[in-house]
């Protein structure tokens, strides 16, 4: 057991680690929270999202879309012509969303 701050935390189990290793697999890659964050806002076109994250480049703004895609949290979808792709979250990839706002106050306050 761990004691911080008079606070009795107990240990990570092995489950628990390995749950928190797959998380951070995928969303400790560089670029990720900010894509997530934008497409939090609604779909969007490719050209859209590397307007809102102005220093990614369009290949790993690419690769993370499909790493995000082979994970099921974003899905692209073309409806209404093959030139009009649209990226946008998965139910599971709005959930993960959810805790952006969360750190972005923490790093505020911190």
């Amino acid at each position: 057991m761990l004691i911080l701050r008079k606070r009795v935390y107990r240990s990570l189990s092995t489950e628990d680690t390995e749950k928190l290793l797959i998380a951070f697999d995928i969303i400790g890659s560089k670029w990720t929270i900010h894509i997530l964050f934008t497409l939090s806002y609604g779909p969007k076109k490719f050209s859209e999202m590397t307007r809102s994250i102005p220093s990614i480049t369009q290949r790993i703004l690419s690769q993370r879309l499909k790493e995000l895609q082979h994970h099921n949290l974003v899905k692209r979808t073309s409806p209404q012509r093959p030139t009009k792709t649209m990226y946008e979250l998965t139910p599971k990839g709005a959930a993960l969303a959810t805790f952006i706002p969360c750190l972005m106050d923490w790093g505020t306050q911190n």
